[in-house]
């Protein structure tokens, strides 16, 4: 498939000089031993964005998507993946969170941008840090971190909470040096997400650690919560989601063009797999169900005019691809977003008994989508209303798996997985870095959930059932 493979967005933008298929290995993994030069920081830069661009929008998305029934897998693989059969060799992620392009490059991006004291440089990194080890976090539960780039070929795998509570500091210190710092010429000329505006970075990194926050809240109660959030979970989330992302505008978008390599990955997964992934047909029947003006910006008709979805691992003919607006070669896919904001803080609102507020965060994000106010909820109804808008702003984004795990919210409106088998609450390591570091179990003897799944719906399995 054509797509922006670690290897070739090192070879395309810093002339193979980043190792982008090695894990820990210690020193050496930014450099060739048959070209002495290093990657500069502007050089990472770019690769750290269009690795992580590939990471929230390539295989896990497209899972995410497939597991909470806004797609079906329709053909080939697919077809497996959407009856949620994996095993530890099917989601390669692991090294776009620590290799050429991850955790390791960003590190060296920060020591670099340190060095010579521009602090603004510096604060990037620790948001992509932050966007990059969060949400590998909410994949895989336990991951490795503190010794992650210390030089340590084994690394100890840090409980979940920890994680979460580094990266809240990460990206506390993002928004200190954000603050005090001034946007370079490099980096205005090297950030496909802002162009060097700090404002809208400091932004990003609130609505992030909110998105954080938040998935402690259905488990404030247990003790990992208080690591990670430190136990009032809603009440950090909105304190955050206050200065998070301010309106549509200030949008975390990946950036594309239509030159070859460098399309929007839905659109050359299209090109290259056409037909594997179609409109889900629960997703389809909800927004039909609502009115919602969304159906059409998301999907294209099918034959005879009408979107049609499919279901879960079903082939079938006469399905809706994405829109030509969505499956477009240039779109600029949101990663974390304005409508994202507003609902972590209707969700925070809510548990925190103001519901009034709650439904004015609920209709500002509606409102950024074209759809009138609603008034009238409360209770049970209004939290609904609240998770099932997120589930439709969302759509395409990792998040929303995330959100069915800790809610389960989806059952209200008749979601169904695909029997016999649940959808994954966590995916496997991959065998690649079992096999070679200790600390991580064999798959049967790994969790079926992570620390912030509250267990109360079907997300309680991972592999095959």
């Amino acid at each position: 498939m054509r797509k922006w493979t670690r290897g070739a967005v090192c070879a395309l933008l810093v002339g193979s000089m980043i190792g982008c298929d090695n894990f820990l290995e210690g020193e050496g993994l930014t450099t060739d031993p048959n070209n002495p030069s290093v990657a500069t920081r502007d050089q990472l830069l770019v690769s750290v964005q269009l690795v992580q661009f590939v990471f929230q929008t390539g295989d896990m998305a497209r899972h995410a998507g497939m597991w909470v029934q806004q797609f079906a897998g329709v053909g080939n693989q697919t077809v497996s993946r959407d009856q949620y059969q994996l095993s530890e060799g099917d989601i390669q992620n692991w090294p776009d969170v620590y290799g050429g392009g991850g955790l390791l490059d960003i590190r060296a991006i920060r020591g670099e941008a340190e060095a010579e004291g521009d602090v603004a440089f510096a604060g990037v990194s620790k948001v992509l840090e932050g966007l990059v080890m969060g949400t590998a976090a909410s994949i895989w539960g336990d991951i490795p971190y503190s010794q992650a780039v210390s030089g340590e070929s084994k690394p100890a795998l840090d409980p979940q909470e920890e994680v979460y509570a580094d990266v809240q500091a990460v990206l506390d210190d993002a928004i200190l040096d954000l603050n005090a710092g001034t946007a370079s010429g490099s980096l205005r000329a090297n950030d496909m997400v802002y162009d060097g505006d700090l404002d809208k970075w400091i932004e990003a990194a609130n609505t992030l650690k909110a998105r954080f926050y938040i998935h402690w809240a259905q488990v404030q109660d247990k003790p990992e919560a208080a690591v990670a959030c430190g136990g009032d979970c809603a009440s950090a989330a909105l304190a955050a989601a206050q200065n998070g992302i301010s309106s549509p505008a200030n949008d975390f978008r990946t950036y594309h063009t239509t030159a070859g390599a460098h399309e929007n990955i839905w659109y050359q997964w299209e090109i290259e797999r056409a037909a594997q992934i179609r409109a889900g047909r629960f997703f389809v029947e909800l927004l039909k169900d609502r009115s919602d003006p969304r159906l059409t910006e998301y999907f294209a008709p099918a034959a005879g005019g009408n979107v049609v979805g499919g279901a879960p691992a079903t082939p079938a003919p006469g399905l809706s691809w994405l829109s030509s607006t969505r499956g477009a070669a240039n779109f600029r896919q949101p990663l974390v977003t304005y409508q994202e904001n507003q609902l972590i803080m209707a969700e925070a609102n809510y548990r925190l008994g103001n519901e009034p507020a709650a439904l004015e965060n609920l209709n500002n994000a509606r409102a950024a989508a074209g759809l009138d106010d609603l008034s009238g909820l409360s209770g049970e109804d209004l939290f609904n209303e609240i998770m099932i808008e997120k589930y439709i702003a969302l759509f395409q984004n990792i998040e929303v798996w995330n959100d069915y795990k800790r809610t389960c919210v989806l059952d209200a409106f008749g979601f169904e997985p695909v029997a016999p088998r649940r959808v994954p609450g966590r995916l496997f390591y991959p065998n690649s870095e079992r096999i070679t570091n200790p600390n991580i179990l064999d798959p049967q003897s790994q969790d079926q959930r992570n620390a912030n799944d509250p267990g109360i719906c079907t997300a309680s399995q991972i592999g095959e059932a």
